[in-house]
């Protein structure tokens, strides 16, 4: 589609102690398309975040950032593969509380969804008491 954004990162191959700079595999894929991109002005100020975890011979984690519209019809806005979660999604955090990201309240803030914490609580305290 015209005026599709993507971002493909690769990383090396590496062989032993060496790079082997000629060849290449996925690393990370973000994208968005022209009408997420147009719609988004006529949404809510509020972004959510969700991931899914991919099955079968490759794995990975997919990303979704999602708005709402007047109408409470929910928007994709970007889309991201990884490979998972790690330490470096924590650099999404630090780039919106960049003093200069615009991302700072009173323009945006930062929560998180009732769902998930609720559903790691469970896993991390099993007995009745804590629930």
């Amino acid at each position: 589609m015209d005026g599709t954004v993507t971002l493909l990162k690769t990383s090396p191959v590496h062989v032993g102690d060496q790079v082997d700079e000629s060849t290449v595999y996925f690393y990370r894929l973000f994208w968005t398309f022209p009408p997420c991109i147009e719609v988004f002005i006529h949404c809510k100020p509020l972004v959510s975040i969700d991931e899914t975890h991919l099955c079968g011979k490759y794995g990975g984690t997919l990303l979704l950032a999602i708005a709402q519209d007047g109408n409470l019809n929910i928007l994709p806005i970007v889309f991201a593969l990884v490979e998972g979660e790690n330490a470096e999604h924590n650099d999404i955090k630090a780039a919106v509380e960049a003093p200069d990201s615009g991302w700072l309240p009173l323009h945006a803030y930062r929560a998180f969804c009732i769902r998930h914490v609720a559903a790691d609580f469970t896993l991390n305290f099993k007995g009745q008491d804590a629930r």
